[in-house]
C-alpha cells in the first residue's frame, strides 16, 4: 500500500544534507525557471484588483467590492497550500509548479469573461495555483542550493511575485485604455501558457525529487503542529503575518486608494504600483545579499519590519497636494518594506525546518500566511468603507511595528539556542 504523508520521520524527499544542496548541476537554472513560473503566477494574482476600477462597474458591481476576489483567491490558497507537501513530494516539483501556472492561465480565462460565476471559479483556480507554489519551489531550491547561498537564492526566486506586480502596474492599464480590461487578463493568460512550454523543456531533469509511493491527502493538523512546536518558527511566523497583510494592503488596494483619495489616473496609480512592486523586487535580491553576507536573516528581517511600518504611516499621510514624485518615492519605501522580506524568510524557514521537512513546514507556513491574507484585506476593506484610507494604512503601521517585537523574540529564543 502507499504510504501516508504522516511523516513522523522525514521522508526520503524533504531530507536536506550538504551533499543534496550540492547535486543536480547548480541552482543558476532552477532559479532562472522557478521565478518566471513565480512572475506569472503573481501576475495572474495581483492583475484583477489593478483593473477593479474599471471591471468592477462592468460587472454591475462597485468598486468598494474590490476586496471580495482576492478573499476567494486566498481562501483557495489556504487549504491548497496544505495539499502541497504531498504533492511536491510525490510528483516531479517542476511538474507540479507547471500545473499550477496552467490553473493559473485557466482561472485567468474564467475572470476575463467578466461573468460573475465565472469569476469567482477563475479565482478559486489562481488560489489554488498560489498555494502550493512555495513550498515546490523550497522543495527543489534547498535540495541544489549550498546553505550560505540560500538567502540570496531564495530571495532572487521571490522577486517574480513584485515583478509580476510590476507586469500588472505596467501592463495591465494601457492595454485596458487601449482595448479594455478583458483583453487585459487575456493577456496574462497567454503569458502563462506560454511559461508552460517553456517549463516543459526541462521537467525531465526534475523527476528524481519525485517519490511516488506517497499518497496525497489533506493534513491540518500535522503540519501545523511540526511548525508550531517550535518556538523560533512560532515568534518567525507571528513576525511574518503583519508583514504579508501589510504586502496584500499595498498590492490590492493601493490603485484604487490613489486613484479615489489622491486623484491620480488609473495609468499614474499602476505605475506607482509596479515601481513599488520593482523596488520589493529589487530589495529582496539586496536584502538576500544582505542576509547572507554581512548580518543574519533575523536582523535583516527586523530591519525590514521596521521600513514597512515607516512607510505605511506615510501612505496614510499622503494627499494630493504632495509631489508626485514624493509619492513614487513613498511607494518605493513601502515595496521594499513589506514586498522586500519573502525570500529572507522563507531561507530561514527552509533552514530550520523540523527534521528537514521543508514542504511541509512551508505548507503550514502557507497555511498561515494565506488565512492572513484572507482576514488582512476583508478588515482593511472594512475600515476603509467605514472610515477612511488613511486610518486604514495607519493601521498597517501599528501592526507592522508588532514584527519588529516578534523577531526580537526569535531573535531571543537562537541566542538561547546557541548558549
Amino acid at each position: 500500500m502507499p504510504r501516508q504523508v504522516s511523516c513522523s520521520t522525514p521522508c526520503r524527499t524533504t531530507k536536506l544534507t550538504p551533499s543534496s544542496a550540492r547535486d543536480g548541476g547548480g541552482y543558476i537554472g532552477p532559479t532562472i525557471l522557478l521565478t518566471l513560473i513565480q512572475i506569472m503566477i503573481s501576475w495572474a494574482v495581483f492583475a484583477p484588483p489593478v483593473l477593479a476600477k474599471q471591471a468592477l462597474p462592468d460587472m454591475g458591481l462597485d468598486p468598494a467590492w474590490i476586496g471580495m476576489q482576492p478573499t476567494i483567491l486566498f481562501t483557495a490558497a489556504t487549504f491548497s497550500s496544505m495539499m502541497s507537501a504531498g504533492l511536491v513530494a510525490r510528483y516531479n516539483p517542476m511538474r507540479a509548479s507547471q500545473i499550477m501556472v496552467l490553473l493559473c492561465a485557466a482561472g485567468s480565462i474564467c475572470i476575463a469573461t467578466g461573468n460573475l460565476w465565472l469569476v469567482a471559479i477563475g479565482s478559486v483556480l489562481i488560489g489554488a495555483a498560489l498555494g502550493p507554489t512555495t513550498p515546490a519551489s523550497s522543495h527543489i531550491l534547498s535540495r541544489v542550493t549550498p546553505r550560505h547561498l540560500q538567502p540570496l537564492v531564495f530571495s532572487i526566486k521571490q522577486t517574480g511575485v513584485p515583478l509580476g506586480g510590476v507586469l500588472a502596474g505596467f501592463v495591465g492599464p494601457p492595454l485596458t485604455i487601449m482595448w479594455d480590461w478583458h483583453v487585459a487578463i487575456m493577456v496574462v493568460a497567454g503569458a502563462c501558457l506560454a511559461t508552460a512550454v517553456i517549463t516543459e523543456i526541462w521537467i525531465r531533469g526534475y523527476a528524481r525529487f519525485a517519490d511516488p509511493a506517497i499518497q496525497l491527502r489533506l493534513e491540518l493538523i500535522g503540519p501545523l503542529r511540526l511548525l508550531l512546536k517550535s518556538p523560533i518558527l512560532r515568534w518567525m511566523l507571528a513576525g511574518c503575518v503583519p508583514l504579508v497583510i501589510a504586502q496584500y494592503a499595498l498590492t490590492t488596494f493601493i490603485v484604487l486608494y490613489l486613484q479615489e483619495d489622491i486623484g491620480l489616473s488609473v495609468i499614474t496609480a499602476g505605475a506607482i504600483l509596479a515601481v513599488a512592486q520593482a523596488s520589493g523586487g529589487t530589495g529582496r535580491i539586496i536584502f538576500g545579499a544582505i542576509a547572507s553576507r554581512w548580518t543574519t536573516p533575523l536582523v535583516t528581517l527586523l530591519m525590514l519590519a521596521m521600513l514597512a511600518s515607516a512607510a505605511a504611516f506615510l501612505t496614510a499621510s499622503l494627499t494630493s497636494s504632495w509631489p508626485l514624485a514624493v509619492i513614487y518615492g513613498v511607494g518605493v519605501l513601502f515595496g521594499a518594506g513589506a514586498a522586500g522580506w519573502n525570500g529572507v524568510y522563507l531561507a530561514e524557514a527552509a533552514r530550520r525546518a523540523p527534521g528537514g521537512e521543508v514542504s511541509r513546514t512551508t505548507g503550514a507556513i502557507g497555511f498561515i500566511i494565506f488565512g492572513a491574507v484572507v482576514i488582512g484585506p476583508a478588515v482593511f476593506g472594512a475600515i476603509v468603507a467605514t472610515v477612511s484610507y488613511e486610518v486604514a494604512y495607519a493601521g498597517i503601521g501599528v501592526l507592522a511595528l508588532t514584527s519588529v517585537f516578534s523577531f526580537l523574540r526569535t531573535i531571543k529564543h537562537i541566542r538561547a539556542e546557541a548558549d
